[in-house]
């Protein structure tokens, strides 16, 4: 992963995860303060643009397709390169659970390939990147709280 990205991301939710809407006035802010925590400009702007496609996935290019039926998501060699088999079960598993649906999971899977990383993430990292998007879309709030819980209690 670029050193530091999903650091950058994961500080800055810690820091704002309570807050609704973190105002454009901080932005400023935000970056001074990453800077004087240590964090590199371009992990600043990487996770910046980041977090832009993130309010992406409320967007219609994730919007859910009705279907009465259950279908099973199959996964491109690409996304194969940075979802291990125990990532890829993960994913099954939350859809399987109600925590994720798939306009979600397609979200969770947009952002883990937009952190640009030349490995594959690993299980902690996923469960991150859902907490992120979870957080991110209306309504799924509930599903994120569920899914720290439930990893609080295996840690």
């Amino acid at each position: 992963m670029k050193a530091g990205v999903l650091d950058v991301l994961l500080y800055i939710f810690e820091k704002f995860q309570d807050e609704e809407i973190v105002p454009v006035e901080k932005a400023q802010q935000l970056v001074d303060e990453l800077e004087e925590v240590g964090f590199k400009s371009f992990e600043i702007d990487s996770a910046l643009s980041w977090l832009d496609g993130l309010v992406d996935t409320n967007s219609e290019n994730f919007a859910p397709i009705p279907s009465s039926q259950q279908n099973t998501r199959v996964f491109h060699p690409y996304e194969e390169h940075y979802l291990s088999v125990e990532c890829r079960g993960f994913l099954y598993f939350l859809e399987q659970t109600g925590v994720l649906d798939s306009h979600s999971r397609e979200a969770v899977i947009d952002r883990v390939l937009a952190l640009e990383t030349n490995k594959q993430v690993d299980l902690d990292q996923l469960k991150w990147v859902v907490m992120m998007v979870l957080f991110n879309l209306p309504g799924r709030q509930g599903a994120a709280v569920w899914l720290e819980n439930m990893d609080a209690c295996f840690h």
